[in-house]
């Protein structure tokens, strides 16, 4: 009778614990949100100061046919917010200015990008962000929201049930 080695025994125990714990197979979803998943509004609001970036994206939400455009934030089940870090915000008097280290500011923007991000818009909390290549109006390489598109395929993916053993 031939003896286990420490690696096929280790092997075996972390699969019997896997199993034990009850831990799902399923893959994790991308980082959509439940409440990015089942929106169905979207109120695009456009800060780069490119305004054919808005028409693109308006474009280019109408083929995909995921999200309805609304006419105010106040109607939207989300924000898509267009940003590409020129933009200056005032701080309403009583307020902490955001710092990199207070939580409240948002990761740069690098030069010659523009974040993709999406916002609960009562609280205005980013839920998703994604960045893509654009040259001032021009968007380089694809389509504005392809990483967008692909983190719903993701998602849909992850909800399909999906193994890790896939």
């Amino acid at each position: 009778m031939r003896k286990r080695s420490f690696p096929e025994k280790g092997i075996f125990l972390w699969v019997a614990m896997f199993f034990a714990t009850g831990f799902p197979i399923a893959a994790k979803p991308s980082g959509l949100s439940e409440v990015v998943a089942r929106a169905h509004t979207v109120y695009i609001e456009n800060q780069t100061g490119f305004t054919e970036l808005r028409y693109t994206t308006m474009l280019e939400l109408s083929k995909w046919g995921r999200f309805e455009l609304a006419e105010s934030p106040e109607k939207a089940d989300l924000i898509l917010r267009l940003d590409n870090g020129s933009r200056v915000r005032a701080v309403p008097a009583g307020e902490r200015v955001p710092t990199a280290n207070s939580g409240f500011a948002e990761s740069a923007v690098p030069s010659g990008y523009t974040r993709i991000a999406l916002l609960e818009p009562k609280s205005g909390r980013m839920l998703w962000a994604g960045k893509h290549k654009t040259d001032g109006a021009k968007v380089k390489g694809g389509h504005l929201l392809d990483e967008l598109r692909d983190a719903f395929r993701d998602y849909e993916k992850g909800k399909r049930g999906k193994t890790i053993l896939d």
